[in-house]
């Protein structure tokens, strides 16, 4: 039915297959039912074909002898696989248990107090007791320890601003001390007999033994520091003094079995040279690209932005296209922008494209020979005030008028004047228009403009030949100015919506005073259309978090490195939207490797063989 927007003309189908299908409903579910199966088989190809060109250009990806990540012509592709130089195989999801608690609850859990008498005799046994009391620097060495813990958490949260404590590394530390308890029979009501300084002391030594970067130079040891920091992490707070005497209550061959443990484990578990990493990640890829949906649906509708995503925008990232189907800027506000809607609206002004034609709700023209006494009676009252004090000289101007009619509603909601379009007009047209214009309260926004003339000499006539009449003249002028005006806005940018996000992944995080974290929702604009650098250049936007999805885009205004982060976003975005996962290596080499050679790589057969 025309112009019917309910569900059954939408193709809604009612009934059951016992009730009986309508007809409408019949041929709705067979066109449903047939465009699934094209579906199937449209997206078998195109994600083959994209499996095939990762394989191809990560095929001769491979872990070196000297642990860096190179193709077949020797270049360097990662100094260490997967930033960390671990395999995929080994490492597991573990809980970084610094990352969340507040500043109180940290210190009640990982703060050892050894002048505290009652906690010790409680959790200690005799000897243990005896040997903390006569060491001298066993104080200093557990401040040490707090100290190292306190460090290592306002690391994590740099590192992690969100809070997210979900982090994959080897030897699951829950589950070898699990191991440990059930080997030596634990008893986890008796106090325990290992020493705290025995503690720092082995963790100390085990962090000093888990080896990613060989070599004694400034780079290397700074190459080994951040490949390891957060397993360092990760052992320091699982394995600090306090949580083993209250939690975990290992005695000390238990805790020296543990330690020997984790070694071997870690050794085990990093990448071996010769692994092929480049066809693994492709393939890791690629299969969760295979259950991706074609098109998806699921927006539809919705006052929310529609963005390309499944296997047509995983296949514009792969192939750095330079035409998006749904190109879009996601814009964050700072200051009172971020809190208040009506500052948010200013800023959503500055950048949505205004045209005349969007606030014009109609346009005549009339043969108005005497500009004073106009025959449009409902003007007449401000025409007369107007040229009672005359400022152009009337006798030169065109008997044709154009008079444009503006909507005061959209006036408003773009938060524009009368002034600021005369202002417009006369930068558009300069003097060839006479215009004259009501005021911003009056009942109707009338513009009335006329072609400004020459002289009307004898030599006239002969110029006249060539020249269009005076209203053909005035109808491409209306025409130009309703499409090509453009009042305010950046003209790449078509439509801009705001809103407040509900997910956490768009929400600012904050760390409150407490230590605790907060997430806030402040107003964010999406827009139909990038223009980055135009944005970025506006007041009250952030620049830092303000970002596209058009990676050539991002490549040109913010450079490669940039790039490369955006590649690895958008596929996570994309991988992540149906409830897949890949692991961050996998990813990590493919962003290296479209990027490693200082341009965007595309992996088609023209990127590959550049």
């Amino acid at each position: 039915i025309k112009d019917d927007y309910g569900p059954e003309s939408k193709g809604f189908v009612e009934n059951s297959y016992l009730a009986g299908l309508t007809p409408s409903e019949f041929f709705f579910h067979a066109m449903g039912g047939r465009e699934g199966l094209i579906d199937t088989a449209v997206k078998t190809a195109e994600t083959g074909y994209i499996q095939r060109r990762l394989i191809k250009a990560m095929e001769s990806v491979m872990v070196n002898y000297d642990g860096t990540v190179r193709n077949s012509l020797a270049q360097m592709v990662q100094l260490r696989y997967g930033e960390d130089g671990l395999d995929g195989m080994w490492v597991e999801n573990q809980n970084m248990p610094t990352m969340k608690p507040n500043n109180a609850v940290f210190e009640r859990d990982f703060r050892m107090d050894l002048t505290d008498n009652k906690f010790l005799r409680k959790n200690y046994s005799e000897d243990v007791v005896r040997e903390i009391q006569e060491s001298e620097d066993g104080i200093s060495l557990v401040e040490s320890e707090w100290s190292q813990l306190e460090e290592d958490r306002r690391l994590l949260r740099k590192i992690f601003p969100r809070g997210d404590a979900k982090i994959v590394l080897p030897c699951n530390l829950q589950r070898l001390i699990w191991n440990a308890q059930k080997i030596f029979k634990v008893d986890l009501r008796q106090p325990v007999n290992l020493s705290p300084l025995h503690v720092i002391s082995g963790v100390r030594e085990l962090s000093k033994k888990l080896i990613i970067v060989s070599g004694n130079d400034e780079i290397s040891k700074q190459a080994q520091y951040n490949a390891t920091l957060l397993m360092n992490i990760l052992l320091r707070s699982t394995l600090c003094t306090k949580k083993l005497c209250t939690t975990a209550k290992l005695n000390t061959e238990a805790f020296d079995w543990l330690l020997g443990e984790i070694e071997t484990r870690f050794q085990q578990a990093i990448a071996q040279p010769g692994e092929m990493v480049g066809a693994l990640a492709a393939q890791s890829l690629g299969e969760p690209a295979t259950q991706m949906t074609l098109n998806t649906f699921h927006y539809a509708g919705v006052s929310a932005k529609n963005v390309t995503l499944g296997v047509p925008r995983l296949k514009e990232i792969i192939n750095v296209s330079k035409q998006l189907k749904t190109p879009s800027l996601t814009v964050f506000l700072t200051g009172a922008a971020a809190k208040d809607p009506e500052k948010a609206k200013d800023v959503l002004c500055k950048l949505e494209h205004t045209t005349l034609k969007k606030v014009t709700c109609n346009t005549a023209i009339y043969y108005d020979p005497d500009p004073k006494n106009t025959v449009i009676t409902e003007d007449e009252e401000w025409v007369s005030i107007f040229y009672e004090m005359p400022d152009h000289d009337l006798s030169r101007t065109s008997p044709w008028l154009l008079r444009i009619e503006l909507d005061r509603k959209r006036m408003v909601d773009k938060k524009l004047t009368m002034e600021m379009i005369a202002d417009r007009i006369h930068n558009g047209f300069g003097n060839d228009v006479h215009t004259i214009y009501t005021d911003d309260n009056a009942e109707k926004l009338v513009f009335r403009l006329r072609i400004a003339g020459e002289d009307k000499g004898a030599d006239t006539q002969e110029e006249q030949v060539d020249k269009m009449e005076d209203d053909v003249f005035l109808r491409c002028i209306e025409a130009n100015m309703l499409s090509d005006l453009t009042l305010q806005g950046i003209p790449a940018i078509s439509k801009v919506y705001m809103n407040q996000p509900n997910t956490d992944d768009k929400k600012r995080i904050i760390i409150t005073p407490e230590g605790g974290f907060k997430s806030v929702a402040d107003w964010i604009l999406e827009t139909d259309g990038t223009a980055l650098l135009r944005v970025l250049s506006e007041r009250q936007i952030d620049p830092i978090r303000t970002t596209s999805n058009d990676i050539c885009e991002i490549f040109e205004v913010l450079g490669i490195e940039a790039v490369r982060k955006a590649i690895e976003r958008e596929m996570h975005n994309v991988i992540s939207f149906d409830g897949s996962y890949v692991n961050y290596r996998h990813l990590a080499l493919l962003c290296d490797v479209m990027t490693a050679k200082g341009h965007l790589m595309a992996i088609t057969r023209h990127g590959i063989n550049r």
